[in-house]
């Protein structure tokens, strides 16, 4: 059950990432004119935060996906959901008229459902690494017949 469940969360982070990777990447002129306007991105050229921000998403769902390096993933998943929830929060409390610059359908949710979105994804990613370490750490209680 606890695999499942494992299974379950990693499917959803790696369609998400791959979701809202290519939704940006698709529209990246949008997307990179966005990120100018955030006041919390100001000294960074919004290119190389849009690629990076891209290219980070793209290697979470790899990691995610891939048994291997999974933990990793889960990982890196927890830390952006963390930074992005933050981010969100942080300019829809202390900023006005900003602009979201997730692309698709999630750039069409408004900051209050949004933010609520990714502490859900936040909590989720945090889930599946607490059930990779536990499954990792206890071994199976089946038995094999004789």
């Amino acid at each position: 059950m606890r695999n499942t469940i494992l299974q379950i969360i990693c499917f959803l982070l790696c369609t998400l990432f791959f979701y809202a990777a290519a939704a940006k990447a698709l529209d990246f002129g949008q997307f990179v004119a966005d990120i100018a306007k955030s006041p919390l991105l100001a000294n960074i050229p919004p290119a190389v935060t849009g690629g990076l921000t891209i290219g980070t998403e793209v290697a979470a769902a790899l990691l995610v996906a891939l048994p291997r390096t999974r933990k990793a993933g889960l990982f890196l998943s927890t830390f952006l959901m963390l930074c992005f929830s933050l981010y969100m929060g942080i300019l829809y409390f202390f900023y006005t008229n900003i602009p979201c610059s997730c692309g698709g359908i999630l750039g069409q949710m408004g900051y209050p459902a949004h933010i609520v979105f990714n502490i859900a994804f936040t909590l989720l990613a945090f889930t599946g690494i607490l059930l990779q370490h536990f499954s990792l750490s206890y071994p199976s209680t089946k038995t094999t017949g004789a």
